[in-house]
């Protein structure tokens, strides 16, 4: 009697993944096919979002360097225009004293 069982279980375990493969190609012809097309639309759809997105993202960045550079820039020439007007503060004041 054990031995009948252990066949059948074996036998059933054996069996899962061809009924599993069975079932899946049944739902798959049960799928509408219009359903697959709209899925695939979608899909598509939301590819072309995110590649639009990555371009944005990408433009972005351009920007954001570009502002970072042009800041550096500014902040450079500020430096030098406040270093030389500390110059010309204090020529003016040995001037005034000599």
């Amino acid at each position: 009697m054990n031995l009948g069982r252990a066949a059948v279980a074996c036998f059933l375990f054996l069996a899962q993944p061809h009924v599993a493969a069975a079932m899946g190609q049944a739902a798959a012809k049960a799928t509408p096919p219009g359903q697959a097309e709209a899925t695939r639309a979608q899909v598509d759809a939301a590819r072309g979002q995110a590649k639009a997105e990555d371009q944005k993202n990408k433009d972005l960045k351009k920007r954001v360097d570009a502002l970072e550079t042009n800041s550096q820039a500014s902040r450079k020439a500020l430096e030098e225009r406040d270093q030389k007007i500390a110059e010309l503060e204090r020529q003016l004041e040995a001037a005034r004293h000599p």
